[in-house]
């Protein structure tokens, strides 16, 4: 079997994604434990050598990164300092990424849903990322995945649409999001701003095994192709940790938005 990018992004049936994401999995672990070496580019392929206009890129249909998008101060900065880790510093204006999404690439076989809790904190090279403090996945492979580089991710039943986002643990709702679409809001009202995936394109993560090593996952700019501004209602699992981040009632301003990714992926180490 010849291995090529475009064979591991778009396999043909789950064993050729089980296969390929195996073959992701290893060159990961490779690069952390290579210390020489502090960048693994588009999985380990190497730069793409493309240069896309992010305004220029048109995709119909529902195809992309689909879900719903909300940021805000935290209710609690004792909490969410005690949360960062202690390669990142909190930033002077500490905020929280909540997401919800459908991953659409057009190819059934890798499609899932995913949630994000993130909280922003800054680098020693005084660069922003996002750290991540819980990863709902719908699907076994992908949690394995995830949990392999530090991600804290466990399965759950997750339902996202246009609308409304809901994840349950058992039964039991872990994170909900619904928007309530609102025309007289305007970018301003936005902590995040537009071209930007609220943390998905900046994630952050303590690797499980070199817990010395923080890993930043990035995935280039995005090229928005659905934006529906609105107020998002918030509900959690107040017995989580990291509740106390979130108001009890509250409606923040948000979107339902899809977008695509035109740049390269790069991980980053950072000790």
């Amino acid at each position: 079997m010849t291995e090529t990018r475009n064979r591991g992004l778009a396999p043909k049936n789950e064993v050729e994604h089980a296969y390929y994401s195996g073959m992701i999995i290893q060159r990961v672990r490779d690069f952390v434990k290579n210390d020489s070496v502090n960048e693994l580019i588009n999985w380990g392929y190497g730069p793409s050598g493309r240069t896309i206009d992010p305004k220029t890129v048109k995709i119909g249909g529902d195809r992309g990164t689909n879900g719903i998008f909300t940021a805000f101060q935290p209710e609690n900065i004792e909490l969410y300092q005690s949360l960062l880790p202690k390669q990142l510093t909190i930033p002077e204006k500490p905020i929280v990424s909540l997401v919800t999404v459908d991953y659409n690439t057009g190819n059934s076989i890798t499609r899932y849903n995913e949630g994000m809790v993130m909280i922003k904190g800054i680098c020693p090279d005084s660069k922003e990322t996002w750290f991540v403090l819980s990863m709902p996945v719908e699907t076994w492979l992908m949690m394995e995945m995830g949990v392999d580089w530090g991600f804290p991710k466990r399965v759950f039943d997750i339902t996202v649409t246009k609308e409304k986002t809901l994840v349950l643990d058992k039964g039991i709702k872990h994170l909900a999001l619904e928007l309530i679409p609102n025309s007289s809001l305007n970018e301003d009202d936005l902590i995040i701003p537009k071209g930007d995936a609220w943390g998905i394109n900046n994630m952050a993560v303590i690797h499980p095994v070199r817990k010395d090593i923080l890993l930043i996952f990035s995935y280039g700019p995005i090229s928005v192709q659905e934006r529906t501004k609105g107020l998002v209602n918030i509900s959690v699992d107040r017995d989580q940790d990291w509740a106390g981040l979130i108001p009890e009632e509250t409606n923040i301003p948000g979107v339902s938005q899809r977008y695509v990714s035109v740049g390269d992926s790069l991980i980053k180490k950072v000790y």
